[in-house]
């Protein structure tokens, strides 16, 4: 019997990143080097960021509780470029998304399934019947993989809520157009130690679910 994931491409795993966070820096230089003021650069920043999270949210073709977030996001999204022409609130956007999520997080482990639960179990899904069918099982049957997840998500959800203030002690305290770049550094920061900490608990929940396998 099949008892190893079928992991998915790298591609998949940082095409999310990549747009959400590359799309809206390369659209602010870009519209920034036509000559357009920043309050529009930010606009346009804004509308790539949000288009981004509907081609995401589009692709997975579903509304589970990663998909709830997402929508929360794209409201937040368009009433910010719409509304807002500050510069500097343009660049602290994503700390609306980051606070969002870390609330979400939090609260999802005090639920019964904590949103790291539900991101992993797709990734189960990728493994087969077998596998996902394991997979519950461990859930309903291990106090350790649930404990695990719970405080997992509660450590994703702390990590975003320190990177949605320090990205807005960036943003007040250095000047526009380098905090355009520099305030996407404690993003990328926790996202890198997100996914080390991701592959690290993926081999206890791997190991907890070969056991009911």
């Amino acid at each position: 019997m099949e008892t190893i994931n079928q992991p998915a491409s790298r591609w998949t795993l940082w095409r999310p990143y990549v747009f959400d966070l590359g799309g809206p820096f390369i659209a602010y230089f870009l519209v920034k080097a036509l000559g357009a003021q920043a309050t529009w650069a930010m606009t346009v920043a804004g509308v790539a960021a949000g288009l981004s999270t509907v081609v995401n949210t589009l692709r997975k073709r579903k509304l589970d509780g990663i998909g709830a977030l997402v929508l929360l996001e794209i409201v937040v999204s368009l009433l910010l470029t719409i509304f807002v022409r500050d510069p500097r609130l343009m660049l602290i956007r994503p700390s609306f998304y980051t606070a969002m999520a870390s609330v979400f997080l939090i609260n999802s482990a005090f639920g019964n399934q904590p949103l790291t639960f539900v991101g992993s179990r797709q990734i189960a899904a990728s493994g087969g019947p077998a596998r996902l069918a394991a997979f519950e099982r461990t859930w309903d049957k291990s106090a350790e993989f649930r404990t695990t997840h719970r405080r997992l998500t509660i450590g994703f959800g702390l990590a975003l809520a320190v990177d949605s203030l320090l990205r807005i002690v960036i943003v007040y305290k250095t000047p526009v157009d380098r905090s355009a770049w520099l305030s996407n550094v404690p993003h990328v920061t926790a996202m890198i130690l997100m996914i080390g900490i991701s592959a690290l608990a993926g081999r206890k929940f791997s190991r907890l679910v070969d056991e009911q396998m």
